[in-house]
């Protein structure tokens, strides 16, 4: 019977220990900060929400489209141009997708609008509450709200913006795949 009772107990602590073990286990490596949560984005998530009418600007295509933003910086030079292009190539590259988004170009009092006179952009003008959240140079995407969804840093070497290229389409085709307001 003692032997009964022994392999009994032994099976609990078994079970007990199949079940338990785990969720120390989890717990340990949350709580240590090993795990690393996978991202697929590209582009910084600009959080807290925050909308063209919470900074002050008025949205050219609200409720229509979404919008691939550039930051049309004081001087535009070489990577200017090239940022400008790439906006330009971004938008065609994206396909089936063109028609639901809309390339803008962001421009202060004081940005070099003369690089625009030959390309056909929205330019739509942002008040320092948006230069607050979002720097010259840098590429944004604006969902049909209005909503500042994502940023993109500035880059200065032509390689690098050839492959933040990539990571802008790859992000915007995912969005525009999941999204369910345009």
């Amino acid at each position: 019977m003692t032997n009964r009772i022994v392999k009994g107990r032994l099976m609990l602590i078994g079970l007990v220990s199949l079940f338990a073990i785990p969720v120390f286990v989890a717990k340990a490596i949350l709580v240590n900060q090993w795990y690393q949560p996978g991202v697929t984005n590209r582009g910084v998530l600009i959080e807290p929400r925050v909308t063209y009418q919470s900074l002050g600007v008025d949205n050219p295509f609200e409720q229509q489209k979404w919008q691939l933003g550039y930051v049309l910086p004081e001087q535009c030079g070489a990577v200017c141009q090239q940022q400008l292009h790439l906006l330009q190539q971004s938008h065609i590259a994206l396909g089936k997708y063109q028609t639901n988004v809309e390339p803008v170009v962001f421009v202060t009092p004081q940005s070099d609008t003369s690089q625009l006179d030959d390309r056909k952009f929205t330019q739509v003008a942002v008040s320092p509450e948006f230069l607050s959240l979002v720097q010259h140079s840098e590429y944004v995407i604006v969902d049909p709200l209005g909503q500042l969804v994502m940023r993109y840093l500035h880059f200065s070497q032509p390689d690098d913006l050839v492959e933040q290229s990539k990571g802008i389409l790859a992000d915007l085709r995912k969005m525009l795949k999941l999204s369910r307001v345009g």
